[in-house]
């Protein structure tokens, strides 16, 4: 498939030279998770799609790096969202929110 106009890409599409290329792949900017420079692991997340079949799939883009070694697992849709709710439940057991001040 060839370059696609504009008005095919998703709205948080970076449009650079990973886009809608031989495999239609689009990318949004990857948000770093990282709390602080000392981690040994950095965890940056984005947005993909690939214009592929009449339902393109799509997701998060986990990208998980230690020094050199970067390593990119797109997650489909489905398990994005059971991933959000599923961690949203296990943080509540490790740190119950504070409470507020009356």
């Amino acid at each position: 498939m060839s370059k696609l106009s504009n008005f095919a890409h998703p709205p948080w599409c970076l449009r650079g030279p990973d886009c809608a290329g031989s495999n239609d792949l689009h990318l949004s900017r990857l948000c770093s998770a990282s709390v602080g420079e000392q981690e040994v692991l950095q965890l940056r997340v984005g947005l993909w799609r690939m214009d592929v079949g009449p339902t393109p799939p799509s997701g998060l883009l986990l990208e998980l790096s230690a020094s050199s070694e970067v390593e990119r697992w797109p997650i489909g849709l489905a398990q994005s969202r059971a991933l959000a709710c599923l961690s949203q439940r296990l943080i509540r057991q490790l740190a119950p929110p504070p409470a507020n001040p009356a």
